[in-house]
């Protein structure tokens, strides 16, 4: 997954359902780090929200695999330089799009390790990063958070899913994307 179902899903501390379908949860270090760095000045300041994540990621360790990444590693190096630099604000590090990047680069490296009846599920909101998964030829399920909401209703019976997703628009404001309606799943077999 990307930053942003975590991000939305820890709005109404709903993390747990990613562990409902039963398969492996995969997240690549640098979407970690992006889910519980500061965002910055003048930024989405949710802390309750990131708080909840940190805190959900530090007591699900044992569940959860963490896939460090050459972005992840080039993430930390940058920021460590940053910090001994006296974090002069005209060198902080880019934050665009790493995450997704991460995300892809772990798809690549995961599809070879399928075996035949395997998938890979992708959950990510980032439209490019969507595009960008759609391209590797891989047996693959890709949605969107709200997609996912609506699996975790329709095909596990979890009752707070009927109204999750207006949850999660009225703690963001509404602007959480609302996917795409012409590709809420996208799958592709080899």
């Amino acid at each position: 997954m990307d930053n942003t179902p975590l991000s939305l899903l820890g709005t109404i501390e709903a993390l747990d359902w990613f562990f409902v379908p039963g398969c492996d949860v995969t997240i690549t270090d640098m979407v970690i780090a992006e889910a519980t760095r500061e965002p910055g000045e003048g930024r989405d300041q949710r802390r309750a929200s990131r708080a909840y994540v940190t805190r959900w990621l530090n007591e699900n360790r044992s569940r959860i695999t963490v896939l460090e990444t050459a972005e992840g590693r080039r993430y930390q190096r940058e920021m460590q330089l940053w910090e001994k630099a006296g974090r002069p604000p005209d060198l902080h590090p880019d934050w665009s799009d790493r995450g997704e990047r991460s995300v892809l680069s772990v798809v690549q490296d995961l599809k070879s390790a399928l075996l035949q009846d395997e998938e890979i599920i992708v959950i990510m909101d980032d439209r490019d990063g969507r595009d960008a998964v759609r391209a590797v030829r891989a047996d693959i399920a890709l949605m969107g958070t709200r997609t996912f909401i609506r699996w975790m209703e329709e095909d596990f019976g979890i009752a707070a899913a009927a109204t999750a997703w207006h949850s999660i628009r009225l703690a963001t404001g509404d602007n959480a994307d609302e996917g795409d309606d012409n590709d809420p799943v996208y799958i592709r077999t080899r």
